[in-house]
């Protein structure tokens, strides 16, 4: 048994969905990276009231990053229904969501504040949609919900 398409709901998830998201990212690192900051570090916490100028390179190529995962999504996963490279670009994009995901134990870790019940709102949407993203990747990688169908000569 072989699997024979993408199931829809996958289709529409990563050729919609996670370009948008991406590229509202991209858009955010450059035009508000005190916002991105904040998603995992309150002001409370920081030395500065904004983001370092001389930091904005960073966010500048974390933005470039998403601009690209957007337009694989968006893209290339459009121009073709091979499971095959669809793999590849959702296990490329597994390798980002669990560094975006370290980075946040990371940094809530250094602030004392793993403990969920000290989590901000700004918390659970960056920790809470970077894992429904990456649990769901992890079940396309698995196949989960994929229908099976024989590959093989006819009897």
């Amino acid at each position: 048994m072989t699997t024979s398409v993408v199931p829809g709901f996958y289709h529409f998830f990563f050729t919609w969905f996670d370009p948008i998201v991406s590229f509202a990212g991209a858009i955010t690192d450059f035009v508000s990276p005190d916002f991105v900051v904040n998603s995992l570090v309150p002001a409370t916490l920081r030395n500065e009231a904004g983001v370092n100028p001389n930091y904005r390179f960073i966010f500048q190529q974390a933005g470039g990053g998403m601009v690209a995962v957007a337009f694989l999504s968006g893209a290339l996963l459009r121009a073709t229904n091979e499971l095959k490279i669809w793999k590849y670009v959702q296990t490329a994009i597994l390798l980002i969501d669990f560094a975006m995901l370290y980075s946040a134990w990371d940094a809530l870790k250094l602030q004392g504040r793993l403990s969920p019940a000290a989590w901000r709102g700004e918390d659970w949407g960056t920790v809470g949609l970077t894992t429904f993203v990456t649990v769901l990747r992890i079940a396309f990688l698995a196949e989960a919900g994929f229908t099976k169908a024989r590959v093989g000569k006819a009897e």
